[in-house]
């Protein structure tokens, strides 16, 4: 937890894993005391727990009686055919047998908060099957989930190959999000819909035994150590689950993988001097408007305008001049790895 001050404005900036499992979800040896110990160790500040079709979590010991770390829960929501997985708060009600577009349809009614997990996939072996998002005009939803570590994982994974190696040094592997999700991402901005980004671990614990040796993998304490989402929430404001998720929906965060390094006093945002724009905020457009950044080490920086590419320039701190409206966003990367990517700030 962090107090940030952008053009005179000043934030608490907090730092989460989103999309976690815990015991729920599978036969496993995690329990939400476990992914607490390992959140506090990596120095969370808030998480999401989201096991598939059930709420279970929310009566454990744990959970309740957690006084420091804010701990979210939610749930993953599929069809049928275990496609279309959705990441749902704000609700006490678990829709199972539906389709996607009658449970988007209901939670959206409901007030509840959702966001698409991992919709575009790729997998190296069949023998691994993907979780898509089936029908992009089923987009009632309020964010995506632009960058999945364990999706983006199991999608290079083949162990023949590299099964081993994998399992080993798994963050080595997580490179960048699918450019397919990004501009689908870019796609629903751009035609006025305002969807939020996340970043998410998706984190399932799992075991496996090779040569009479016991390895545990894609554990919680590791993979707390790479994909999150910090959010930005005004001082004033009280620091709670429902702000929290507030945040979110309004897109006021960005992405970081913090294996690429830390974002320590990394902030960016649109002013022209009188008036300024963060994160899922709207500005009005005027010919003094420059979109800074400045971040802790030299890295290449990415001005997206509609999802296109319109400026870039190697630096750590700087600015790009804005000159006409639109939808306007960073991507940031070290030595070709995805680092930053901030959602939109909408100039009108």
């Amino acid at each position: 937890m962090k107090k940030k001050n952008i053009f005179e404005r000043s934030f608490i900036e907090l730092t989460g894993c989103v999309h976690n499992h815990s015991k729920y979800s599978f036969d496993s040896i995690v329990t939400i005391s476990k992914i607490i110990k390992a959140a506090k160790i990596n120095e969370l500040d808030f998480i999401t727990i989201n096991d598939h079709n059930t709420l279970e979590a929310k009566t454990d010991p744990d959970y309740l009686n957690e006084r420091e770390l804010q701990i979210i829960i939610g749930m993953e929501i599929n069809d049928p055919d275990n496609n279309n997985h959705y990441l749902v708060f704000n609700s006490d009600k678990i829709l199972k047998g539906k389709t996607a577009e009658e449970y988007v349809e209901f939670y959206r009614k409901e007030g509840a908060l959702g966001f698409i997990a991992h919709p575009f996939e790729t997998r190296a072996n069949s023998i691994f099957r993907t979780h898509e998002w089936t029908n992009e005009e089923n987009n009632n939803f309020d964010g995506i989930e632009i960058w999945n570590f364990l999706s983006e994982w199991v999608g290079k994974l083949n162990p023949r190959v590299n099964g081993l190696f994998f399992i080993l040094f798994p963050s080595l592997f997580v490179i960048k999000p699918y450019r397919k999700v990004i501009k689908y991402w870019d796609q629903l901005n751009e035609t006025g819909k305002r969807k939020a980004a996340i970043g998410s671990v998706d984190c399932h614990q799992e075991k496996l035994k090779k040569f009479g040796i016991k390895f545990k993998f894609l554990a919680h304490k590791s993979v707390f150590k790479t994909i999150r989402t910090n959010v930005l929430i005004p001082v004033e404001d009280e620091i709670n689950e429902q702000n929290i998720l507030k945040t979110l929906k309004n897109g006021n965060s960005y992405i970081v993988n913090y294996k690429t390094g830390s974002p320590y006093n990394f902030y960016a945002g649109v002013s022209s001097g009188k008036k300024s724009a963060i994160f899922g905020e709207e500005i009005e457009f005027d010919n003094k408007l420059k979109y800074y950044f400045r971040i802790p080490k030299i890295s290449k920086v990415k001005l997206f305008r509609n999802g296109e590419k319109i400026a870039s320039k190697y630096s750590d701190k700087g600015y790009f001049k804005i000159t006409e409206k639109g939808n306007y966003r960073l991507e940031i990367t070290r030595f070709g790895r995805g680092w930053i990517y901030t959602n939109n700030i909408y100039v009108i």
